[in-house]
């Protein structure tokens, strides 16, 4: 891995996660979430969720950034579902130039460390599955369509 800035993001950096979001979501997503819903959300409706999640403290976010440039980004905070609350990993990206340089592992390390927690993935998404369980993630027989996406999700705990 090459020498990368990590920081804590300000509203002002809301454009430039929802800009490599959209980027990470049209690439690791295809067949995994309807097509439709890759069409049609773009960085305009995600600038305004990431400048809330940033102003409004609701989750801790962490960029990573080469020259200036996103190429990762973490989020985590509380969260609770019926009877499942603690820890929860709400999001993690890494930019395809980035991935099997061990970014997503420093991003975990950096969010969550080894502590207990939760997190929600996409049934169709192995990739994302192999990564969690060599962090110690397994699922946990929950599951349910995404609210967004109608796409099933599975819940994977440590």
């Amino acid at each position: 891995m090459r020498d990368l800035t990590f920081r804590t993001p300000t509203t002002a950096d809301a454009r430039a996660i929802a800009e490599f979001q959209t980027v990470c979501w049209r690439e690791a997503y295809v067949g995994v979430v309807p097509k439709v819903y890759l069409d049609s959300t773009g960085p305009d409706e995600r600038q305004r969720r990431w400048a809330a999640r940033i102003l409004g403290g609701e989750r801790d976010v962490l960029v990573a950034e080469d020259d200036g440039r996103i190429v990762g980004v973490v989020s985590w905070g509380h969260g609770s579902w019926l009877d499942v609350s603690g820890l929860e990993l709400k999001s993690l990206y890494v930019s395809t130039d980035q991935r099997g340089s061990g970014l997503a592992n420093t991003l975990v390390a950096r969010s969550i460390g080894d502590a207990p927690a939760f997190l929600w993935v996409y049934e169709a998404n192995p990739r994302a599955h192999a990564f969690y369980r060599r962090h110690g993630f397994a699922p946990n027989g929950i599951r349910e369509p995404d609210p967004d996406t109608g796409a099933e999700v599975i819940m994977l705990r440590r």
